[in-house]
């Protein structure tokens, strides 16, 4: 069964540009979103009281969908905001969504992905109790 989260669990955050993250034609390149997405959700999960990159357990992609709206043309110094927030969580996943913004607010890119727990040793999938991990307001509880 998955429930709708509480839209106040939202985070952004600025993330640089590199040379390097820019393809031939001077656009940033597709692969880049993805790692912005992920830096948008490490940032929101410590945002919230939890690191779900370290310790045990640690968040797992089960799910990702990204779709492109706009491109970012060459900008070396150039940065991008990534909003996430909890929309949906289940026994055993929780989904986040994403936007990847110029500092404008412009949308350029729109992400949701689902995660699950695993523990780091065991590798077996843990129950995505949000509670324990994050520092939920008392009145989610």
């Amino acid at each position: 069964m998955t429930t709708a989260a509480p839209p106040r669990l939202e985070h952004a955050c600025e993330v640089a540009l590199r040379p390097n993250d820019f393809d031939w034609a001077g656009h940033l390149n597709n692969s880049v979103y993805v790692q912005l997405l992920e830096t948008g959700r490490w940032e929101w999960g410590r945002a919230h009281g939890g690191d779900l990159s370290e310790g045990t357990p640690v968040a797992v992609v089960l799910q990702l969908q990204l779709d492109y709206l706009k491109a970012v043309d060459w900008d070396p110094v150039g940065r991008l905001v990534v909003r996430t927030s909890l929309v949906e969580r289940s026994a055993y996943s929780f989904t986040l969504a994403q936007d990847v913004e110029r500092t404008d607010g412009t949308v350029v890119a729109r992400g949701r992905v689902r995660l699950g727990l695993v523990d780091r040793d065991t590798k077996r999938i843990q129950r995505a109790d949000l509670h324990t991990l994050l520092s939920l307001p008392k009145e989610d509880r």
